[in-house]
C-alpha cells in the first residue's frame, strides 16, 4: 500500500487523471452554457416576432417591427384563400377547365394546377395526360403540335366523363372520357380555333368547326373504309413518328381497296401489324398498307379492283384499340405520303335544318367555357 503513495510512476499517472478530470468538467460547464444561450436567443426572436405581429399592450407598434413587416402583415390580412372549384363529379356531367401554353402542349396539362384538384376530386390521376391526348386529336387538323404551339397560347375546353353504362351501350367506342368542345388561341396564326361535338339527326356525334363545316376532311369517291367514328391520327402527329392515318372504328368494319392494283403480301411482322395487307397499285411506284385486321380476304398475287372489299377492321397486333391503320409508300419501304394529299378529299356541312339546334348548341358551351 505504501509502495502506491511513493512510486513516483504512481504519482505521475494520479496528477494526469487529475488534470484531465478537471479539464472535463471546464469542457461540459461550456457546452451547456452555450446551449442554454443559444435557446435563449430563440426564444428572444420568436418573441419579437409574435410582438412585431401585433400592437403593444400600450397600443403603439414595438420598436422591432419595420416598414417590411408592415407591409408583409398588411399583404398577409389582404391575401385571398385559394379559389374553391366547384365540381359536379357525377359521371356524364359537364366539366369545363382551361390551361395555357408555358413550354409544350402536353405539359400545360401536366403542370395546370386546376385540372390537378379536378383530377383529385374525380378520382383519376392520368386525368391530364388523358385530356391532352384527346384534345392534341382534334387540333391536328389546324396545328402540327410538335412546331406550331407558342408560349402563351391558350386552351379552353369542356370535356365530359363517360358512365359505364354509356360506354357499354354506344356503338362509337367511347373512351374513359370525351371532349365536348374546344377553344384554342395560336399567337403564331392569330386566330382561335373553336371546334364542337354535335350530334346530327340520324348520324353519331361528329367534330365541327363554329360554322358547321366537319372537322375531317373524307377521302372520297373510294375511301379505304367508310364507316368510321374518327379519324385518330394523322401523318407525323405523334413522336417518334407515324406513317399513316387512324381511323377509329369497331372491329369488322369493311376495308376497301384503294386502287386498282396487285396484292404483294400479308399478314407479314404480324406481331407489330396484326393481319395485314399490301397492294402495288398498277403503274405506279406506290404501295399501300392497311393494318390491324380481323380479317384478310385477299391472297399475295391476287388482282384487286378499286373499291372492293378485300378486309374487315379489327385490333390486332400493337394496338390499343379497335382502328384501322392506311399507309401510303413510295415503294415497299420508300417515302411515306400523306393520304389526305395523295386521294381526293371533301368536307361535310351540317344540314340547313340542323344550323339552329347546332349555334343553340355553341352558346351554351362558350358560356360554359367563359
Amino acid at each position: 500500500m505504501t509502495y502506491l503513495f511513493t512510486n513516483p510512476q504512481v504519482k505521475k499517472w494520479r496528477v494526469l487523471f487529475w488534470l484531465s478530470f478537471c479539464f472535463n468538467i471546464i469542457l461540459l460547464g461550456v457546452v451547456i452554457y452555450t446551449v442554454n444561450d443559444s435557446k435563449k436567443e430563440e426564444t428572444d426572436v420568436n418573441l419579437t416576432a409574435e410582438q412585431g405581429d401585433k400592437p403593444a399592450e400600450n397600443g403603439t407598434q414595438t420598436g422591432e417591427e419595420t416598414a417590411e413587416g408592415q407591409e408583409g402583415a398588411q399583404q398577409t390580412e389582404t391575401a385571398e384563400p385559394e379559389k374553391e372549384i366547384q365540381i359536379n363529379t357525377d359521371p356524364g356531367e359537364l366539366i369545363s377547365s382551361s390551361a395555357v401554353i408555358e413550354d409544350n402542349f402536353y405539359n400545360a396539362f401536366n403542370s395546370n394546377s386546376e385540372l390537378s384538384r379536378i383530377a383529385k376530386a374525380l378520382g383519376m390521376p392520368n386525368l391530364a395526360d388523358v385530356l391532352s391526348a384527346h384534345v392534341g386529336r382534334l387540333l391536328i387538323w389546324d396545328i402540327v403540335l410538335r412546331n406550331d404551339v407558342r408560349k402563351g397560347d391558350k386552351i379552353d375546353f369542356v370535356f365530359r366523363i363517360v358512365p359505364d353504362e354509356e360506354k357499354r351501350t354506344r356503338n362509337d367506342l367511347p373512351d374513359i372520357l370525351e371532349i365536348i368542345a374546344v377553344k384554342y388561341y395560336s399567337h403564331k396564326f392569330n386566330k382561335e380555333i373553336s371546334i364542337y361535338k354535335y350530334e346530327a339527326k340520324n348520324s353519331i356525334a361528329k367534330y365541327y368547326y363554329s360554322d358547321g363545316i366537319m372537322l375531317e376532311k373524307i377521302i372520297s369517291p373510294f375511301p379505304p373504309i367508310k364507316n368510321y367514328i374518327q379519324i385518330t391520327s394523322t401523318i407525323g402527329d405523334r413522336a417518334p413518328k407515324h406513317e399513316g392515318i387512324d381511323f377509329k372504328t369497331n372491329v369488322g368494319t369493311p376495308v376497301y381497296a384503294t386502287v386498282d392494283g396487285t396484292v404483294s403480301r400479308t399478314n407479314w411482322k404480324t406481331r407489330y401489324n396484326g393481319y395485314c395487307i399490301e397492294i402495288e397499285a398498277k403503274g405506279t411506284p406506290y404501295v399501300f398498307k392497311y393494318l390491324h385486321l380481323s380479317e384478310v380476304n385477299v391472297e399475295p398475287g391476287q388482282k384487286v379492283k378499286i373499291g372492293q372489299q378485300i378486309a374487315a377492321s379489327g385490333n390486332t397486333g400493337k394496338s390499343t384499340a379497335p382502328h384501322l391503320h392506311y399507309q401510303i409508300n413510295v415503294g415497299n419501304k420508300g417515302k411515306v405520303v400523306d393520304p389526305m394529299k395523295y386521294h381526293k378529299t371533301i368536307i361535310e356541312k351540317l344540314p340547313e335544318s340542323e344550323r339552329e339546334n347546332f349555334k343553340n348548341r355553341i352558346a351554351e358551351l362558350d358560356e360554359l367555357m367563359k
